[in-house]
């Protein structure tokens, strides 16, 4: 499993097409340049992309075999569960992180959803470490307690 290893934007996605239980069989061509047709992670980031819950970094780039940043995972999970019709409740109290002002623009109210949902939280010292990489253990605990969300 090995917990501490990073999570790549491709596995992300295919984690959240799985939990979907997306039927990929009809996402066989790819919208960005370095998704090779074929690949375990092509149909689920085509699904993702089609249904606004992953975008490239660029129009034309992915970049599947990036890790993903904490931020990039806050706004998939959100964009996520709007595809899905679910509303996030606001279970905890906003918290204002030391490096707040780190997290980028397009990201913050995905951040401030998640994290009031419970569903995401900072780190040592209150940083939210919004560029830094997400672990398989973190993405369990977040889809653990996504999937308990009451």
């Amino acid at each position: 499993f090995s917990p501490d290893m990073n999570i790549s934007r491709g596995m992300f996605v295919t984690v959240l097409a799985r939990l979907s239980g997306a039927d990929l069989s009809s996402y066989t061509a790819s919208s960005f340049k370095d998704v090779k047709a074929g690949s375990y992670y092509a149909g689920a980031i085509e699904w993702a992309a089609k249904n606004g819950i992953a975008k490239g970094i660029s129009e034309t780039e992915f970049a599947p075999d990036a890790d993903i940043t904490r931020e990039q995972m806050a706004v998939m999970m959100t964009n996520y569960a709007k595809a899905m019709g679910i509303t996030l409740p606001k279970t905890v109290e906003k918290t204002v992180f030391a490096d707040n002002g780190k997290i980028s623009a397009y990201a913050a109210n995905a951040v401030e959803t998640m994290q009031t949902a419970g569903l995401i939280s900072g780190k040592n010292n209150n940083l939210f470490d919004p560029q830094g990489t997400a672990t398989r253990a973190e993405v369990c605990s977040l889809l653990e307690r996504f999937i308990n969300l009451k």
